[in-house]
Formats: C-alpha cells, sequence, structure tokens
C-alpha cells in the first residue's frame, strides 16, 4: 500500500513538473509572428514572416491588414552589436534595411552576451536588468508558458520579454516603451 501511495505521489509531482515545462517554438525560415503594435493606444495587427535567419543576416516580411507590406533586413553588423530596436515607420512596398546601430525584432549578439553574462544589458538608451517573471505577467502562447528572457528597466516603467534562444533571440513584448510603440506576439506559425 505505502508503495502505491508513493508511486503515485511520484506521478502526481512529474505531472505538475511537465505541466510548468516551457514552451520554445522553433524559429526557422517560413515561420510566421502575428504581432499586436499599439501606437500611442491605437492598436493594429501586423504578421512577420521570416524569409531569411542566420547568424549574418535576417529578412523578415511584414503585412497588414490594408494591403500594405515590404521587407526589414538585419545586416551582419546589426546582428552583432545593434544596441537599439528600430520604431519608425516601415516602407511600403520595399526593402528597410537597418543601420549598424539598430535591429528590428532579434536581439544582437553583443546584448545576448550582456544577459548571459552580467544578467544586464543596455537597450534604446535604458539599462534593463534580467529578473523572474512576475506570476502576473508569465508570458503564454496557447495558455503555454514560453521560455523567455524577462528584463525591466531601471525604474521598472518598461519591461521586455524575449525567446531565451541564442540563436533567435525574438523580441516577443515591450510594454512602457518610450519610443511610444509597445508590441506583443500573439501567434507564432
Amino acid at each position: 500500500m505505502k508503495i502505491r501511495i508513493a508511486l503515485l505521489l511520484l506521478l502526481l509531482q512529474a505531472g505538475v513538473a511537465f505541466s510548468q515545462e516551457k514552451f520554445l517554438p522553433e524559429i526557422k525560415k517560413g515561420v510566421t509572428l502575428n504581432y499586436q503594435v499599439s501606437v500611442n493606444g491605437q492598436v493594429f495587427p501586423i504578421q512577420m514572416r521570416i524569409d531569411s535567419l542566420s547568424a549574418d543576416y535576417s529578412r523578415f516580411s511584414w503585412s497588414m491588414q490594408d494591403g500594405s507590406g515590404g521587407n526589414v533586413i538585419n545586416t551582419k553588423n546589426s546582428l552583432e552589436s545593434a544596441a537599439k530596436g528600430y520604431w519608425g515607420e516601415l516602407q511600403n512596398g520595399g526593402d528597410l534595411t537597418m543601420p549598424n546601430d539598430q535591429s528590428i525584432l532579434l536581439l544582437s549578439r553583443s546584448l545576448w552576451t550582456a544577459i548571459q553574462k552580467d544578467k544586464k544589458f543596455t537597450l534604446d538608451d535604458q539599462q534593463f536588468t534580467v529578473k523572474d517573471q512576475p506570476g502576473t505577467a508569465v508570458f503564454k502562447l496557447k495558455d503555454k508558458p514560453v521560455n523567455v528572457i524577462y528584463a525591466e528597466s531601471a525604474n521598472g516603467a518598461t519591461k521586455v520579454w524575449f525567446l531565451n534562444n541564442p540563436s533567435a533571440p525574438l523580441m516577443l513584448k515591450i510594454e512602457g516603451n518610450p519610443m511610444g510603440i509597445d508590441i506583443f506576439v500573439d501567434n507564432i506559425q
């Protein structure tokens, strides 16, 4: 009898541990990211499809419900050392290549290294510290907790969630962005 109770308890513990396992979506060419973008309180959807993703180059094609679309490109230099995000307008019908000090959606390797080494990084001239996600702010997709890196600015006003994936550290969410644009991904397919 004691053995049965012990086995039952072990099964329950394994079930709880399994249910708390974090989901890490596969990020590769062809994956579509559906973002909600909030600009000064107005929210609109945008799709970002990964056309190319490597250590030296990434290209996302974007489209909106109004039929506008184009491409955004992160170069080797922006993927290596960018310390700022791109928060400007996208170019309808064309390619928009990021300057060396900016990237779009992806964290640069220098910022990733700082996160891994110091648990701190500077993005858009704001100092961030990696923290545990508050229980009320756990990032989920389809009700599954996602394996993310969560960080807050020094004053706690800006919060960011990045996919915990060294080869594709995507920005999944930013809230309280002093640049006036908040984003969050609500679906990855």
